[in-house]
């Protein structure tokens, strides 16, 4: 099914460099919100900070994929020298082959991780990503539409479990 994803995690720093590579992933295109940071934080704290330079250290490309307004990324990206593709149009996976185009990998070679299954994880789908990664949001907002959305998500995450009990 297009919406579950390949794997689910805790948090973005249990997706190793050592997943990664056993995936035969050379490429991991980033969410932010919610992902590696609440809507709020303006910059990367440590944590990420490590996690992010502990990846690259061992060969996997990234680049930053939101469908936030560029200001609020490229301000937060601003240090860390990764390409930034705001105002991404996710789930439409034109950002992401873009992304991959910069970074030189194939569908094949590249993961994406985000907080959303009806962006992050069909857009990987649809751009046909060798894998797609999921984490719970780090502070979920409490409007109306972002609460629709997660309920909607819950019978995509029943399959995903379900599928895991199976596979065992």
């Amino acid at each position: 099914m297009k919406l579950i994803p390949d794997e689910i995690f805790p948090a973005y720093r249990y997706v190793t460099a050592e997943y990664l590579k056993a995936k035969h992933i050379l490429a991991l295109l980033l969410d932010v919100d919610n992902t590696l940071a609440p809507y709020e934080q303006a910059e990367p704290d440590a944590a990420l900070l490590s996690w992010l330079e502990e990846l690259t250290k061992n060969g996997i490309r990234l680049a930053i994929v939101s469908n936030n307004q560029g200001e609020r990324i490229h301000r937060f990206a601003k240090n860390l020298g990764l390409p930034v593709f705001a105002k991404a149009g996710k789930p439409l996976p034109k950002a992401f082959r873009r992304a991959m185009a910069q970074l030189g990998v194939q569908p094949s070679q590249t993961a994406c991780l985000g907080d959303q299954i009806y962006t992050d994880v069909l857009c990987g789908k649809w751009a046909r990503l060798q894998w797609t990664v999921l984490v719970p949001p780090i502070k979920d907002k409490t409007d109306l539409f972002t609460r629709f959305k997660r309920l909607m998500e819950k019978p995509v995450m029943k399959k995903y479990w379900r599928r895991q009990t199976h596979d065992r």
